[in-house]
């Protein structure tokens, strides 16, 4: 599918996603490993993705910014929710969740591009419990069948489709107050549900995230076009049937 030069066109690493969440987990892990073995691909679609935001330029009207401001029945994460993260430091406050963006007077997207409507947000928003609060956007998984791969690239979807014009100062006023500065960075969590079977099929897809975010970051810290504001990448893990605000740490990058 080409990409338009539009702000509600896909990107190419949306559109990687997107194809990516519609393959079977044997074909995730397929992929995952030739990616593994020829990152540039994948890289490639990340720059694309900087420069085709980059040359859609600025929309007229405002940028908004909407997120969920009420504390749904049964929601795991909510607004000034402290999660405590066994096995790391990394414990954070959440701030916001369901946070997206809307460009001026856009009109929503094509009924094509549908695809999933939490695609293009942002699960939550939060800083982490330390003296010095450091931003940490999350994304969670929603499926039983969903696996770190399309998780990853939906969150590196998200940080970069920061980069549009106004989005870093909006989400800095309304969201994290100030704390973001001139030159926000992010780490990035991937939060999974615990799995119940130790043969399941999602957890070789786990390791192998872990080893292409590794790389990917490595990459695109060397790579000037990459704009410096990913941190770290997380992966936490939660039990979604008995959820008490506590995650466990499964790895960093």
């Amino acid at each position: 599918m080409a990409v338009a030069e539009t702000p509600h066109a896909c990107t190419a690493l949306r559109s990687l996603e997107i194809r990516t969440r519609t393959l079977p987990l044997e074909a995730q892990m397929v992929e995952c490993v030739d990616l593994l073995q020829s990152p540039e691909f994948v890289v490639d679609d990340l720059l694309r993705s900087v420069e085709q935001i980059r040359a859609a330029g600025r929309v007229a009207g405002r940028v908004r910014l909407e997120c969920d401001e009420e504390v749904e029945s049964g929601a795991f994460f909510y607004p000034s929710r402290e999660l405590f993260v066994q096995g790391d430091g990394c414990s954070f406050t959440c701030l916001a969740t369901s946070v997206a963006f809307t460009d001026g007077e856009t009109a929503p997207a094509p009924p094509e591009e549908e695809i999933d409507p939490c695609r293009d947000r942002i699960d939550y928003a939060a800083v982490t419990c330390e003296s010095r609060p450091f931003p940490v956007l999350g994304f969670t998984q929603s499926a039983e069948n969903e696996s770190a791969y399309p998780i990853l690239l939906r969150s590196l979807s998200n940080l970069i489709e920061l980069t549009r014009p106004l989005r870093f100062e909006v989400l800095d006023r309304q969201v994290y107050r100030g704390i973001l500065g001139p030159a926000p960075v992010f780490d990035l969590a991937l939060v999974l549900w615990d799995e119940d079977d130790e043969a399941d099929p999602r957890r070789p897809l786990c390791e192998l995230a872990r080893d292409l975010a590794e790389v990917l970051k490595s990459t695109l810290r060397a790579e000037a076009r990459f704009p410096p504001i990913l941190n770290d990448v997380v992966c936490l893990r939660m039990n979604p049937k008995r959820f008490d605000g506590r995650l466990r740490y499964v790895w960093r990058v």
